[in-house]
Order: structure tokens, then sequence, then C-alpha cells
């Protein structure tokens, strides 16, 4: 075999092979997709998470109601209340917070969400319907 032939057999060899790797092109449009992506869907994201917050304060607020109702009917002397307060106040968002510190049979409870206020009041022991603010 002759020194042409054989710089033309590797020529060749070498054209069939692959570069591995990505172009810059092909990793710029990836950045800009994953941009427009996370554009459309964050807003969508935080909205939902204000949502399950706003929904975790009316079933503190209404927990808290029926904790109580259950306390007056029982004639259960201790206050089952305070203890509950703290920990659903926690559970629920450092923004919620409670009206009521007693159980009465006129208590107000009270637990703001991002964007409402759900307030369940007790009428002779009773709790009635949340109200959103």
């Amino acid at each position: 075999m002759t020194n042409l032939q054989s710089k033309l057999i590797k020529r060749l060899a070498r054209k069939g092979k692959k570069l591995n790797g990505f172009t810059l092109i092909e990793l710029m449009v990836v950045v800009a997709i994953v941009g427009v992506l996370s554009g459309v869907a964050l807003p969508q994201l935080l909205k939902a998470q204000n949502v399950a917050k706003d929904n975790a304060a009316l079933q503190a607020a209404v927990n808290q109601a029926k904790t109580c109702s259950i306390a007056l009917i029982s004639g259960v002397t201790a206050d089952v209340t305070a203890a509950s307060v703290t920990e659903v106040t926690a559970a629920t968002s450092p923004d919620a917070y409670n009206a009521a510190t007693t159980c009465s049979s006129t208590a107000v409870y009270a637990y703001s969400g991002p964007s409402a206020t759900h307030t369940v009041t007790l009428t002779g022991g009773v709790p009635g319907q949340p109200v959103q603010s």
C-alpha cells in the first residue's frame, strides 16, 4: 500500500466518526426553552401554594371551632384550645393568627392566609359557617 492510499483510508475512517458533545447553539436553545417554561410555570406554582395556605387557614379555623364546641358539650373544664392554637398556627403558616385564646360559647376563631382571613364564630357553643374576608 502506498503512502497516498493509507492517507485516503485514514481520512475515510475519520469521516465516519461522530463527534461527541453539544454545540453552543444547542445549549443556548435548551437554556432558552427552560427559561420560557419556568417563566410560565413559576407564577402558577406560587398561586397554587397561596391557595393551599388559604385552605389550611380555613381548616384550622373550622377545626378549632369544632374542638371548642366538643369541649363545651363534654363539659371539659380545662382549656383544650390554648395548647392546640399554638400547634395549628405554627402548622398553618407564620401569617396565621387566632382571635380566640380561650374556649367559650361565643368564641371567634379567625385564621389568615396569604390572601384571605377565615372566621368561624361560635353561637351558643355551636360553630357557624366559615366566613371569608
